[in-house]
């Protein structure tokens, strides 16, 4: 539905370089990134605020890089929901049918079914002036959807709601989807958000696409050190690999550890730190055990993070449910044993 092709746009000191993607028909896509990694002036281009220097942007196979935002058939939903004070709930939500000079039945049924679909039929006479966070969001939603769009564009569309908010709209946001089949493009920073509505998710930063995949390939086959830092991978450790026994052998330091997979040479081993379990003695034929004092306990709430150092300048982190963690009562400074599966590891060139 979507093929962005070498993309290219320079705006002051930022800029956009070679960028391309696609996204499926039907499909959640969602571009994630950090702070002024250019995610939404990628999205602004795909409506038709910008116009690249180079390359193509294709909707539903047509090139639009010339067509105005108004005729791209797009619904956007900017960042700060760009609702009109002068108008009411209904009224925002009608007003891209009524540009489009729809009949004034098909406006009221069209504007009844989404407030009925997102749950603000109680909001249709009400200045959007007295909205919660929460409240908006669905009124803007509703209008970009309103007029039945090739493709829904979301920029930050949580960003400025608190966690459980957050939480409930993302569950909406996925049931509108599976509802209406709209392909939609979601731009965001937050990995729990991009977790609970994406299909597939684009990593982007300095202007530049680094991966694009399923959430699977990205968090757990990270394919460079900054996707694997950006994704929290958190055990980045970095040794010289060599075939061995069937599998490979990755020497880090004075430990060898096992992969199942990867190429040879100096490489990056990396391992998400929930696949690390940590035990007190000796855990009798378990591949990649490592021993040492932990370092550091971190509380992440219902998440404990264990920091083991292993050897000098070599700490492998564990990801601890809270309970288990009290459990086993484990202290700064205790010697432990930390190990992982070979499968669980994913290897890639250090350059």
């Amino acid at each position: 539905m979507i093929q962005v092709r070498n993309l290219s746009l320079r705006l002051g000191e930022f800029a956009v370089h070679d960028a391309s993607l696609e996204v499926a028909e039907g499909e959640y896509f969602v571009l994630l990134g950090p702070t002024g990694a250019g995610k939404t002036v990628l999205l602004e281009c795909i409506a038709g605020l910008h116009r690249p220097e180079s390359g193509q942007i294709l909707v539903d196979e047509s090139s639009v890089r010339d067509v105005p935002p108004e005729q791209r058939g797009l619904g956007y939903l900017p960042q700060d929901y760009a609702l009109f004070p002068h108008l009411d709930v209904a009224q925002n939500m009608a007003f891209g049918l009524r540009l489009r000079k729809r009949p004034k039945a098909e406006i009221d049924k069209r504007v009844h079914e989404l407030a009925e679909m997102l749950g603000i039929t109680h909001l249709l006479k009400r200045s959007t002036l007295t909205l919660s966070g929460g409240e908006r969001q669905r009124v803007a939603l509703a209008r970009a959807v309103a007029i039945g769009p090739k493709v829904l564009l979301l920029d930050e569309p949580l960003s400025a709601l608190d966690e459980q908010t957050r939480e409930s709209l993302c569950v909406e946001l996925r049931r509108v989807h599976s509802d209406l089949g709209t392909t939609t493009v979601h731009v965001s920073h937050n990995f729990e958000e991009t977790l609970a509505v994406a299909d597939r998710i684009g990593i982007i930063s300095e202007g530049r696409m680094r991966q694009v995949g399923t959430v699977e390939d990205v968090f757990r086959r990270p394919d460079s050190e900054f996707v694997a830092r950006f994704v929290r991978t958190d055990n980045i450790l970095r040794g010289r690999a060599r075939r061995k026994n069937g599998g490979l052998a990755v020497r880090v330091g004075k430990l060898e550890l096992q992969a199942a997979e990867g190429p040879e040479g100096e490489v990056f081993l990396a391992v998400r730190p929930e696949e690390v379990g940590v035990a007190r003695g000796i855990e009798k034929g378990q591949a990649n055990l490592v021993t040492g004092p932990i370092a550091e306990i971190v509380n992440r709430g219902p998440l404990v993070r264990v920091d083991i150092d292993v050897e000098a300048g070599v700490m492998v982190k564990a990801l601890m449910a809270r309970r288990a963690f009290l459990t086993q009562g484990f202290a700064k400074g205790e010697v432990v044993s930390a190990f992982f599966d070979p499968s669980s590891t994913y290897v890639f060139p250090a350059n």
